[in-house]
């Protein structure tokens, strides 16, 4: 798929843009609501960052269905600071000749970037992706108003435009 990919029809309302009522979906499925505890397979750092996130986060924004989601979150944050205090380790070392924070000597005498860096800058990559996905940073949030909550259509039902319909070869019953 090209550009940016589609946004939820709730998003849509939410920010009140400009929609097509025929483009409508209003048969989207609805993820089923239930409780957000942390799975059983998560690491103690991990239980840590997942009990903060439902903690801070609007209650009913995230389903069961998103676990999946939040588990990826989670594992590549603490990886993220994980990479960190390696990388904060190694600085605090004492340093050959030549060598400085940000670069070591690599066996032909060269010096490079330490590789802790990449690694840092890949994992904050991928958590600032999950962050804007599941809305968790102040740019994505600011995309969503929370005074447009409950009900598509604010609870209002909609007609039916399919419910008059007859087939050709359909029987009405009488």
């Amino acid at each position: 798929m090209r550009g940016r990919p589609p946004k939820p029809l709730r998003v849509k309302l939410a920010e009140g843009s400009p929609i097509r009522k025929d483009r409508l979906n209003t048969d989207a499925p609805e993820p089923p609501r239930g409780p957000m505890e942390p799975p059983a397979d998560l690491s103690p750092a991990e239980v840590i960052v997942w009990r903060h996130l439902m903690a801070n986060q609007a209650p009913g924004v995230f389903r069961p269905i998103d676990t999946g989601s939040i588990k990826q979150y989670c594992w590549f944050y603490t990886e993220v600071l994980a990479a960190q205090a390696h990388l904060r380790a190694w600085q605090a070392a004492r340093k050959k000749p030549g060598e400085t924070r940000f670069l070591r000597k690599a066996r032909n005498g060269a010096l490079v970037c330490h590789q802790l860096y990449g690694l840092v800058k890949e994992l904050r990559e991928q958590v600032g992706k999950l962050e804007c996905l599941l809305g968790l940073n102040p740019v994505s949030r600011e995309r969503i108003h929370a005074g447009v909550q409950g009900e598509l259509f604010h609870g209002v039902p909609q007609d039916d435009p399919w419910a008059s319909y007859e087939a050709p070869g359909d029987k009405k019953l009488n």
